[in-house]
């Protein structure tokens, strides 16, 4: 079901639509006049985010990841933004609760809307990015944690339990990177925009914007060290694995060369050829082969003793 809301301010009307319809977008095209490319955007799932800049607005795609606790996926939400002197509309699909819980209050407390009558939409544009980028770090942390648990997981002897693990992780981790990849581009143009254009009022002396190039920043490089991080747990762990499977291939080995020479004694012993075989006819025949099997056992174990083999 589709939700449009408005929140009317003293120098700007800010619109949220929430999960539109295509006649919706279409309507809104027309009343503001938006470039067909951009209602097409709207209308499908962006790949990337990024800025657009036209003579009477700016359209942005910003695309956060969400965290879907079900499938343990990490997913990306999109949020379509038109901005411009007198308006600020914000198009998403009800997958990003913080942005919905800051409109709803900004709806409800007039306390809340009186900070910003004043101000200019890119002000509110600002708050919204910066309430995005704080919803990132919660997962940030909690990848940082997966990777602490599988450390220790592999470390006492969990190797196989923890290979799903690591690719759901490493998964995780690669596609949380392919969201943010070029946040801090944008950002970049989206700044020097509102402080070229007439459009804004942002002046070149204001930096608040600026610390939203630093939550990008942040994030990216915190994301650098986890794909590095669950890249080395991934080798140390396959070399864990490898490690036992070679153990035990050992072990299998030296079982097959001490078992092989006993096996050839009783197969030779056990042939039908009665009347040339040695021993068949001594009542202690058995026992001396037995003690013959012993003793070559002993003498090969003392030889893999001695090559440090066993």
């Amino acid at each position: 079901m589709s939700n449009l809301q408005k929140i009317e301010f003293e120098n700007f009307t800010w619109i949220s639509v929430a999960n539109p319809s295509e006649a919706e977008l279409t309507k809104l095209a027309q009343t503001y006049k938006f470039h067909p490319l951009d209602l097409a955007d709207c209308l499908s799932t962006n790949q990337r985010t990024k800025i657009d800049i036209y003579p009477r607005y700016s359209f942005l795609v910003f695309r956060v990841p969400v965290y879907n606790r079900k499938t343990r996926e990490i997913l990306p939400a999109e949020m379509n933004i038109f901005i411009s002197k007198n308006f600020l509309i914000t198009i998403h699909h009800n997958d990003l609760p913080i942005f919905s819980d800051f409109f709803g209050l900004m709806q409800l407390s007039n306390d809340s809307r009186e900070k910003y009558n004043e101000k200019s939409p890119e002000k509110i544009l600002y708050e919204i990015i910066n309430k995005l980028f704080l919803y990132c770090f919660p997962m940030i942390d909690h990848l940082n944690i997966d990777c602490n648990n599988i450390e220790k997981a592999i470390f006492s002897g969990k190797e196989k339990e923890m290979v799903s693990e690591i690719l759901i992780i490493r998964r995780n981790i690669t596609d949380f990177r392919k969201i943010m990849q070029v946040h801090k581009t944008v950002l970049k143009k989206a700044i020097y925009n509102f402080k070229e254009s007439p459009l804004f009022v942002m002046k070149k002396t204001d930096i608040y914007f600026e610390s939203l190039l630093d939550s990008a920043k942040e994030i990216w490089d915190t994301l650098e060290n986890l794909k590095e991080t669950i890249e080395a747990l991934q080798q140390t762990n396959e070399s864990q694995i490898s490690f036992k499977l070679s153990d035990t291939m050992r072990i299998l080995t030296i079982i097959s060369v001490f078992t092989f020479p006993l096996t050839l004694i009783a197969a030779i012993f056990g042939m039908n050829t009665i009347a040339s075989m040695p021993l068949v006819n001594n009542q202690l025949g058995f026992w001396y082969i037995i003690g013959l099997m012993a003793l070559i056992w002993l003498i090969m174990a003392a030889v893999f003793k001695k090559k440090d083999w066993l």
